[in-house]
């Protein structure tokens, strides 16, 4: 097919599935397998030069780890050293082993050939669990950060992976060539240590002086590309580089920037990542004996959510944490289609297996989006059906360190995030007790070595022990501000019902979801779009040179009518607003100068009364260079005042010409027409 033809029938599938993808919540890396699968050889054949769509995909997987690395911390990566250790040695190492043992002993494959397909089975997709995690806002989570750490160490499991494989293909190779590899390895680690502590940043810093944006964005991605060939050269995958590059410059001045420049390419040489792993598959191998491709799906799942599971339990995360994590690693790699291919050339996988494999690996990958889903339903369940043994967690596991003092008329936040402790050293000021709870084992150990006169619990707040232990039940207030949205219903629900008379304050990311937690007990929630916007409101007025007393009431003005929106028994009179996202729609802010012969020129405020007749407010008024902020009612109306009104743009458009004429016809908000 005619290379032009192809793109505009690949852009018209595309186009037309991740549409229906969209109308049906079907996630978009779903809906980039089935393209892949439709357009590639083993179909309609649209794309038939695997090699070529190979090569683009592995660049759109370098460019998505790239940007991971960029907005993730160097410092927090070093510090989870013990999740990377323990954790994915010990996932790794597992899964090989129950992998290889069901596939020898239930089926009869060969011992090598079983360890060989515990290595594939062993290596989880980086890139679409990243990605996931990215479209959730759930990186820096504890799950997260979990999971970024499980498979950091699976990419550098590719190491010995490679030089064992030719060793089970028959293949011998010398003792002398392993000290050789190891050195190679730790030589390019040092040269990429050395870049980003002097290199890069002295690199960047005279390329932004240049002032000239295409240089800036090829210096990122040449920075980007060498680091991820360096690492392929001494035996890593290009996505570990390319993830290692991207913390390298993310912690320098220029990462916001970085950023923005990369975010449009990785999004496309993604997406055609994807398309290219459906495109390995032969559905008519598979459709023959689906059996064998159920029962290779089964062993992975099961090998890999089990061993998932432990590694983070064995790390001391609660169970919901666990649950999350063994589903979230239920796929195969990327890095496993390299080795599964090496296996398949060299005959240590027949072609047979191989497509068999495949058609599993790119199962997992598709149910990647639902099982993630599917973790918080599942530890629900298991709630239920083991609540002796899941529900009342052992306090020395789940809940660590005793209470200085049974606390009440407290605060329990959950959450020692930024805003956490920002709630906590406000209540530290203010002499009011509070407990907090975090699930993340690292923050616990800092506090409790900070040898502070109010207690972090480690614990999941899902659980009634760990909010009971908390006191919530004497507690007057719950301030909920964690970044897994997911879970937030929970905790409120449960809140709710252990302690009916508590006040809950909830922060969330978006107003959509304001209603939901109102409904389920909230009685304040903040959502981050609306401050978010108010900020944005405060830095656009300071632009039209309105003094900082005048912004400071316009945004007190603007945040008391909007939380009376997210708030309790606080909706206005007109009723409860159903779709906050609207909630300030309408709103417009407008200037009328008063001229002198005025019709309202020595009217009070009162007398005026512009908000029940014409449905405009008076927020302040300037008067010479003085501010009159939050106006008295009785307030007489001079010439050349500055009234600053805020409403609709009909209501305002038809006040502003009486407000300004020298006659006007009050309380039917009708504007004369010429010749009236």
């Amino acid at each position: 097919m005619d290379v032009i033809l192809a793109v505009v029938c690949l852009g018209i599938l595309t186009i037309a599935l991740l549409f229906l993808g969209q109308r049906f919540k079907i996630p978009s890396i779903v809906c980039f397998l089935v393209i892949g699968m439709l357009a590639g050889p083993y179909a309609l054949s649209i794309v038939s030069d695997q090699s070529t769509i190979e090569t683009i995909g592995e660049i759109g997987v370098i460019l998505l780890l790239f940007t991971i690395g960029l907005e993730f911390s160097f410092e927090r990566l070093l510090k989870a050293w013990r999740v990377v250790v323990i954790g994915g040695a010990f996932q790794v190492c597992t899964t090989i082993l129950v992998a290889a043992l069901i596939l020898h002993f239930l089926n009869g494959v060969r011992f090598t050939e079983s360890i060989f397909f515990g290595f594939l089975v062993s290596l989880s997709s980086t890139a679409i669990v990243m990605k996931i995690l990215q479209d959730r806002g759930e990186v820096e989570t504890v799950p997260g950060r979990t999971l970024l750490g499980i498979l950091i160490f699976q990419d550098l499991a590719v190491i010995p992976m490679i030089l064992l494989t030719p060793i089970m293909m028959g293949s011998t190779i010398t003792t002398a060539s392993i000290p050789f590899e190891i050195g190679k390895v730790v030589a390019i680690l040092a040269v990429l240590i050395v870049s980003a502590h002097w290199v890069v940043p002295w690199v960047m810093y005279r390329v932004a002086k240049q002032k000239n944006r295409e240089l800036f964005v090829f210096t990122i991605a040449g920075i980007c590309f060498a680091v991820a060939w360096l690492t392929n050269a001494a035996g890593l995958s290009y996505s570990l580089g390319a993830f290692m590059a991207g913390l390298i410059i993310g912690e320098s001045e220029f990462s916001i920037d970085a950023v923005s420049n990369i975010i449009p390419f990785r999004d496309v040489f993604a997406a055609i990542f994807f398309i290219s792993i459906g495109m390995l598959l032969d559905t008519s191998a598979i459709l023959a004996q689906p059996s064998i491709v159920i029962s290779l799906l089964a062993i992975i799942l099961v090998a890999k959510v089990l061993t998932g599971s432990v590694a983070s339990a064995i790390l001391g995360m609660p169970i919901r944490v666990s649950i999350f994590v063994g589903l979230a690693l239920a796929q195969i790699g990327e890095f496993s289609f390299v080795l599964a291919k090496s296996g398949s050339e060299s005959n240590l996988m027949g072609t047979g297996p191989y497509q068999f494999f495949l058609a599993a690996a790119i199962i997992t990958m598709a149910l990647t989006p639902f099982t993630m889903n599917a973790a918080q339903p599942i530890t629900n369940l298991m709630y239920r059906l083991f609540p002796d043994r899941i529900k009342r967690p052992d306090p020395t596991r789940e809940v660590t360190g005793p209470v200085q003092e049974e606390l009440s008329d407290h605060i329990v936040i959950v959450g020692y995030g930024m805003t956490g402790k920002s709630v906590a050293r406000a209540a530290e000021i203010l002499g009011i007790p509070y407990n907090a709870i975090d699930m993340d084992p690292d923050v616990v150990a800092r506090e409790r070595q900070a040898d502070r006169h109010h207690e972090v619990i480690f614990g999941d707040a899902t659980h009634r022990e760990v909010l009971a232990y908390a006191g919530i039940e004497r507690a007057r207030a719950l301030v909920v501000v964690i970044s897994e949205q997911n879970v937030v219903p929970g905790i409120i629900h449960l809140a709710r019902e252990m302690a009916p008379d508590i006040y809950i304050v909830v922060r969330t990311r978006h107003v959509n979801d304001v209603q939901q937690l109102l409904d389920l007990g909230a009685d304040e929630v903040i959502p981050e779009e609306f401050e978010t916007s108010v900020r944005i409101f405060s830095r656009v007025l300071a632009k039209y040179s309105l003094p900082d007393s005048d912004i400071d009431t316009l945004r007190k003005v603007v945040r008391n009518n909007g939380y009376r929106l997210f708030s309790k028994g606080q909706a206005p009179e007109s009723g409860r607003v159903t779709n906050p996202e609207n909630l300030f729609a309408g709103l417009h802010i407008r200037t009328l100068l008063l001229a002198e012969g005025s019709w309202v020129q020595g009217k009070t405020l009162r007398e005026l009364d512009a908000w029940n007749t014409y449905s405009v407010g008076i927020l302040a008024i300037r008067r010479g260079t003085s501010a009159i902020t939050a106006p008295n009612p009785d307030l007489q109306l001079q010439p050349d005042d500055l009234l600053i009104l805020y409403g609709s743009e009909e209501n305002i458009q038809k006040f502003l010409p009486q407000a300004a004429g020298e006659s006007a016809v009050p309380g039917n908000g009708h504007t004369p027409a010429p010749g009236e």
